[in-house]
Parts: structure tokens; sequence; C-alpha cells
């Protein structure tokens, strides 16, 4: 029995019907329907249009909301797509060369190299030891293997804020949610109040422009 396509993929589908097989725009549509087979193409096809803003010529203002709209991919996924592909390009080209797509480790994996040198304290010694365990070994590597290997050096890579710091940073970060939340609420209303003063309305609007900077940052660092 046959699969059932998704109504993302029915809309690719569609819009397939609509394009020039030889152009651009088609074959990073192709890619994105072909996604499951194979990562790696879509991720350079995603690259290229990023990199040359190609999306704006077909109707978009930002990359997101071409991925978003046309390609019905999330944002995080396209950002880790161009992400891991591009460690490829620059660390892995060899890779790139390989027939089989099955050759290549898996789009989680090779998103968990790239960000390692960012989240893991790691020397260039060890990092180097684990990317050839990951692209050199015979056996397919997950990413909870990994995973295991970096914190095998580093205890603390890839652990939530939260988890590596403080007791109770989760909840404070809710909390700066619900009160940035409240603020922007209040400054709303004010705003259609009669005879409040506009040095309170400008105080209030201060307080949540700081609340949402601090949010902001404090979602950064979660990241």
């Amino acid at each position: 029995m046959a699969r059932r396509h998704t109504r993302g993929e029915a809309a690719i589908e569609a819009l397939l019907r609509t394009l020039d097989p030889s152009s651009v725009r088609y074959r990073v549509l192709t890619a994105a329907r072909d996604f499951k087979a194979s990562w790696v193409e879509l991720g350079e096809r995603l690259t290229e249009a990023r990199e040359n803003s190609q999306f704006k010529a077909w109707g978009y203002q930002t990359f997101e909301s071409y991925c978003r709209t046309e390609l019905h991919i999330k944002g995080d996924t396209a950002n880790k797509l161009t992400r891991s592909y591009g460690f490829l390009r620059d660390h892995e080209p060899t890779v790139l060369e390989r027939s089989e797509p099955r050759e290549v480790p898996t789009l989680d994996v090779v998103d968990l190299l790239s960000r390692a040198r960012e989240r893991a304290k790691v020397s260039d010694a060890q990092f180097d030891a684990i990317e050839r365990e990951v692209f050199d070994s015979p056996a397919a590597a997950s990413k909870n293997d990994v995973l295991k290997r970096f914190r095998e050096v580093d205890p603390e890579a890839f652990k939530p804020a939260a988890k590596a710091g403080a007791a109770g940073a989760g909840a404070g970060e809710v909390d700066l949610r619900k009160v940035l939340l409240l603020a922007e609420r209040l400054h709303a209303l004010l705003e259609q109040v009669e005879g409040v003063s506009r040095g309170s309305r400008n105080a209030m609007r201060e307080v949540t422009s700081e609340l949402k900077g601090l949010f902001e940052s404090s979602r950064k660092m979660t990241a």
C-alpha cells in the first residue's frame, strides 16, 4: 500500500508542477521533498539559496519565511540543515563526494559536532578524535553515542543552563516571561487610560523594554 502524502508534501508536489525543472527553485523543492532520504542535498540547496539570497527573487522577504511557507520546514530545522552542511563543507569535504547517502552521518550527529566547540569544553585534539570516530568508523554513530563521547571529556557538555547552573534557574526564566507578559499588558492598558501622565507612560515603556531585553538574553544563554 502506497504511503499517503502529508499536506506539506502535497503542496510541494503541486508547486513543482508549475516550475521549470532546471531552475534552482525546483531543485530546492525537490530536495525538500526527498529530505528523509538524504538531508545533505537539501542542506546544500538551502545553503545556496541562503548565501545568495535567492529566496527574495521568489517573493520572500526572509529565508525563514521561505522555508516555512514554501518548503514547510521550520526555521530551526532549516538553520540546523545549513549549519550542518556548512560543517561538512568546511571540515569534511570528502564526505560530500561519497555516492551513497547512507554513508553520511545523520543530521543530528553532524549538527551536534557543528555545535560542539561552543557547547563542550574539549581540546582540538579531543574534538578531532571524536570527529574521526564519527566519520571513519564502519559503524554508524548515533546522536547519543556522540553525546556520550563528549560527556566523557566534559560531563557538562550540552546540558541546559538550568541544570548546569544554580538550582531554580529554569523557574526564574519562566517567572521572567510571566512578568514580561504582564508588563506588556499593563503598558498597553496605560496607553488607553486618560489622565495618565506622559512620564508614567514612558517609564512603563522603559520597564517593558528592559524586561524584554532580560528575557531575550536569558533565552540565548539556554539555547
